[in-house]
């Protein structure tokens, strides 16, 4: 009898000991879940950070797009300088222009201009990947009895990535870096302000599903044979949530505004998924 008993208290506590490791061995699900999603979006984010070509090869292909600029800087050898960043809306303008341009720039072939050491006027991009590109006008430096003078090339630029150089023509991205960089606004301009006033007051007939067509509004003004107080106006702009990833959508439609019969709104349409052309045709406030 005491031989059968020990047996059985021997059985149990074997059994107890495996279910004491098992509880060890086993990881929490908690811990599983913490651990496997978190470096899932770690991977995904370093996928994604990498997931775009060099700067340069987007630039020579002219498919550079804005949203991966995170801000621009622009600054003067007489310590001026400003900062343009993709997060707020009106800044975000000033990197669609740049980026624009860069587009639609020209390589310079030949031997690349040696940049100066302290150039009058330097570009700054910060990538969304943490990359840094500069750009600065180009420079041809002629030595006259051992004196070095140095003349900027109107209209070229240097455009440098980790080390890598490329000369190109814009005479319009040239201008603002020298020029038109410290004459931009800080806010919209009164015809802005009053085109989206315009905007808004007619969208607003249009009903609650159409409220997040407010992005880069549009509004042409036509006056009804020549009088005054009637006018037909063609109303355009961009969804709001094309903003945050994806495509763009594009609102269209037409306004009778007239003091005799009152407003009308016709030929109302949305346009899915529009280019990247024409997004930033609609967004564009420069020539």
């Amino acid at each position: 009898m005491k031989k059968k008993l020990y047996v059985l208290f021997c059985i149990l506590f074997l059994v107890n000991i495996s279910v004491v490791f098992a509880k060890h061995e086993v990881p929490n699900q908690d811990f599983i879940n913490k651990y496997f999603f978190d470096n899932s979006a770690s991977q995904m984010a370093e996928t994604k950070k990498n997931i775009n070509p060099p700067f340069l090869e987007q630039l020579m292909k002219h498919s550079l797009e804005h949203n991966d600029v995170q801000n621009i800087k622009v600054e003067n050898n007489s310590g001026l300088q400003r900062v343009f960043s993709i997060n707020d809306g009106f800044q975000e303008r000033v990197l669609r222009k740049v980026v624009y341009w860069l587009n639609n720039s020209v390589r310079v072939n030949g031997t690349i201009e040696v940049p100066l050491d302290n150039p009058s006027n330097k570009l700054t991009l910060k990538m969304a990947n943490e990359d840094v590109i500069t750009i600065e006008p180009a420079y041809i430096c002629v030595v006259d009895n051992k004196r070095k003078t140095c003349t900027a090339k109107e209209g070229e630029l240097i455009v440098s990535e980790n080390g890598q150089q490329v000369q190109l023509k814009s005479q319009s991205l040239y201008d603002w870096l020298m020029v038109g960089w410290r004459k931009e606004l800080d806010g919209p301009t009164k015809e802005e302000l009053l085109e989206e006033a315009l905007f808004t007051r007619y969208l607003s007939h249009l009903g609650p599903s159409y409220s997040e067509f407010f992005m880069c509004p549009k509004i042409k003004i036509e006056p009804i044979n020549g009088d005054p107080r009637r006018h037909l106006i063609f109303a355009s702009a961009l969804n709001y949530s094309g903003h945050h990833g994806g495509d763009y959508d594009k609102l269209t439609f037409s306004v009778r505004d007239s003091n005799l019969t009152g407003l009308q709104v016709t030929n109302v349409k949305i346009k899915k998924h529009i280019s990247q052309e024409e997004s930033e045709k609609q967004c564009r406030t420069f020539d």
